[in-house]
């Protein structure tokens, strides 16, 4: 490249005029391809010969005003890695179910600081869907009863299907005994277990359930503080994933 056309890149690139003879051993070094000098060769030998130079001021930290070196791309972000969901109980004998509610079947009960997998989630019931580690099979716990945690925000929604099945049939009547001692209640009672599809039964005290019983249940036992004079109330039903029967009541109070 002749001194006439590496003058013109100097005035484009506003250089000083004392580095025109390194222009010219560089020029002719990328004219000779000398060894261990990488340069596109898809541009002409005169900015090829620019753009070393510009590449080595700006090495020593000299701003140039050519437009033959480019800012480097940005490496690419490294992906957020996936981390295993797990879910963390959060409530003492927190019961998971075969279903998104308290009708349906429970399939295992796990104590306060139980870490389990979490598959999936109901978001609209309000339920996590995790792996029993005892029976592999999957459940439904309500989320205020646990801790998500790990890449759970990327988990599959699940919607059950409508039960099919018919609602259980009414307990039989119920059979009961009471003492009130030492301002203490203590109360039996028994019914007859009349259905044969029930998941289990409910036991109310004064319209609160106090109680969730496993199928086939026939009685319940309870010992509570008492003031006498007080009306009590005790109601059971038996449940499935299709609902609850209408309950058997009896109501008393001691002297």
């Amino acid at each position: 490249m002749d001194s006439a056309v590496l003058e013109i890149h100097r005035r484009k690139m506003k250089l000083p005029s004392k580095l025109l003879p390194a222009l010219l051993i560089l020029s002719f070094l990328v004219a000779c391809n000398f060894p261990g000098n990488k340069v596109n060769t898809s541009i002409s030998p005169q900015d090829q010969a620019a753009t070393i130079v510009a590449m080595t001021l700006q090495a020593s930290g000299i701003a140039t005003s050519s437009g033959f070196i480019s800012t480097p791309f940005a490496s690419p972000a490294p992906p957020t890695p996936t981390v295993k969901p797990t879910l963390t109980i959060n409530t003492n004998n927190a019961k998971c179910r075969s279903g998104p509610g308290a009708n349906f079947k429970v399939s295992a009960t796990y104590p306060s600081g139980t870490i389990v997998d979490l598959v999936a989630k109901d978001t609209a019931d309000g339920f996590w869907i995790v792996k029993d580690p005892a029976s592999g099979d999957l459940c439904w716990i309500q989320v205020q009863d646990a801790t998500a945690a790990g890449s759970f925000s990327s988990l599959p929604e699940v919607t059950p299907q409508a039960s099919t099945a018919s609602v259980p049939a009414r307990p039989g009547s119920i059979n009961y005994s009471y003492s009130c001692d030492n301002a203490t209640l203590t109360t039996k009672m028994s019914w007859t277990d009349a259905a044969d599809n029930e998941n289990g039964y409910h036991v109310y005290r004064l319209g609160t359930q106090i109680a969730d019983l496993p199928a086939n249940s026939s009685s319940f036992t309870e010992n509570i503080p008492y003031t006498a004079g007080t009306s009590i109330t005790y109601s059971v039903e038996a449940y499935n994933d299709s609902g609850a029967s209408a309950q058997r009541s009896i109501t008393f109070q001691c002297p």
